[in-house]
């Protein structure tokens, strides 16, 4: 996939998770935001590096390996929000306004 692709696909994803309940639909944000995350560091990686990884397992061992440990440490967190955190019911609304943070964060970096 090009660039551009991923990029396509990061606002599709983006627009279907703007539908969803931050709070009820966690398990759904949750996935969404991953797959967000995956595509803009593909597509960042693709503009810094001329290179990406097309899938998401070892990305951040691969963002570390190219100088890139702040994303590295922010891919990784969203990652375990996606493994770990299905059932955090009242603490639901604070896990999305965090990937939200978190793929402002990598949204910056990959467009920069």
């Amino acid at each position: 996939m090009t660039e551009e692709g991923h990029r396509t696909a990061a606002e599709e994803l983006r627009a279907q998770r703007a539908l969803l309940d931050r709070v009820a639909g966690i398990r759904a944000y949750t996935e969404l935001s991953f797959g967000m995350a995956h595509h803009l560091v593909a597509a960042g990686g693709q503009r810094r590096f001329g290179v990406h990884q097309e899938n998401h397992e070892g990305l951040s061992r691969w963002l570390r390996d190219r100088d890139a440990a702040d994303i590295a440490d922010m891919f990784a967190e969203l990652e375990q929000m996606r493994i770990g955190r299905w059932y955090g019911r009242q603490g639901n609304g604070e896990t999305a306004k965090r990937q939200d943070e978190l793929l402002d964060a990598i949204a910056i970096w990959s467009l920069a």
